[in-house]
């Protein structure tokens, strides 16, 4: 896929100079001046970030023409002459990682690999209530299952649930079978299809699919399909492989590789979550029909939630957390990843002030 987004910024071209280093199809030669309407934005929301001492990077765009880019604080708050962050500086990206596993279900659907029909019993012959949920359920939010990250003590027995607590806190991964170990021993949380309540489990289960599907690993297939389809040279899904640190109580921590396989394990910078949403609305990622269906829903759909032709995505992964937006009525992107944990910066609440500025 060939660039054409131009980095549009007023106030002062040194304002993303700063912070914009070479990268595929963004280098700080190509920043030009941006249209006056514009200028009064990129001031306010440079003046908002700062007074709130924002620590991570954002990227605001519409169509595919970049309005406001910037990073802010450092890459590593522990040591205040490391790196600042750019627009290229990869984060934990958290949940932000759905959109794409759920793309890759989609696009194997697309392929007739699968139905979104299908009971999950044919992947999962051990668990009793697969015969019960769908793959259409998983990507929606309605399996009823029990959420292994969020709600581990009721998922896991107590001693594994202590031992996993133990490699979080080392920063150790964990096998991500585990999740498929105590699968059927977890409770339901309610009839599958009878309601929505967000759960990681879902798609943990759909990254498992993916690979049955493929026979491929899950990172293999998103490699190929996903970051390289859509030219993403500075995202990974590497357990914490990222240029930004962050800390709580004085110390890093995230959700250990294994149990965010498939629902929150993707490195990534704005910039190239930029060029995600582009591919994705444009078709190339999924079928349109499928852009369609997302423009016109409300509630979570195949990895996002939708509402007033919006879909977004928050992401939290301890001391990181992530949000991606785009609206299909004025094709505006605003996309926010911090290197602080969400009781110190809120990348929502920083979205929706940026929103507010311009009333988009």
């Amino acid at each position: 896929m060939k660039e054409k987004v131009g980095i549009i910024i007023i106030a002062s071209a040194l304002l993303l100079l700063s912070s914009c280093k070479s990268t595929d199809g963004f280098s700080s030669d190509q920043i030009i001046t941006s249209k006056r309407h514009y200028a009064d934005f990129c001031q306010k929301a440079d003046s908002y970030l700062n007074e709130v001492d924002f620590s991570g990077a954002v990227l605001v765009a519409k169509g595919d023409t970049i309005i406001f880019a910037k990073g802010y604080g450092v890459s590593d708050p522990k040591v205040p002459e490391s790196a600042p962050n750019t627009i290229n500086t990869i984060f934990e990206a958290g949940s932000i990682t759905k959109q794409m596993t759920a793309a890759a279900i989609l696009k194997l659907e697309a392929k007739h690999k699968l139905e979104l029909d299908d009971k999950i019993i044919d992947y999962f012959p051990n668990f009793q209530a697969g015969n019960d949920i769908s793959i259409r359920m998983l990507l929606n939010m309605r399996s009823g299952l029990t959420d292994h990250i969020n709600s581990a003590a009721e998922f896991f027995p107590l001693e594994i649930y202590r031992a996993l607590e133990a490699n979080q806190k080392a920063c150790q991964p964990v096998d991500k079978n585990v999740v498929l170990t105590y699968l059927s021993n977890a409770p339901m949380l309610a009839k599958p299809d009878s309601t929505y309540f967000y759960c990681n489990t879902n798609y943990y289960l759909l990254a498992n699919i993916i690979e049955a599907k493929t026979g491929i690993s899950y990172y293999d297939y998103m490699k190929k399909n996903i970051l390289k389809k859509c030219r993403m040279k500075n995202s990974n899904f590497d357990f914490q492989h990222t240029d930004a640190k962050g800390y709580t109580a004085g110390r890093y921590y995230s959700i250990p590789a294994g149990l965010s396989f498939g629902c929150g394990d993707l490195n990534s910078s704005v910039v190239d979550l930029f060029k995600w949403n582009r591919c994705l609305v444009k078709g190339k990622i999924i079928s349109k029909k499928y852009i369609r269906a997302l423009k016109k829903a409300k509630g979570y759909n195949y990895g996002f939630n939708c509402g007033n032709k919006m879909i977004f995505h928050a992401g939290n992964t301890n001391v990181f957390n992530s949000y991606n937006s785009y609206s299909f009525k004025n094709g505006i992107s605003i996309i926010v990843l911090a290197n602080r944990p969400m009781s110190q910066t809120n990348t929502t609440v920083i979205a929706g002030k940026l929103r507010k500025i311009e009333n988009w």
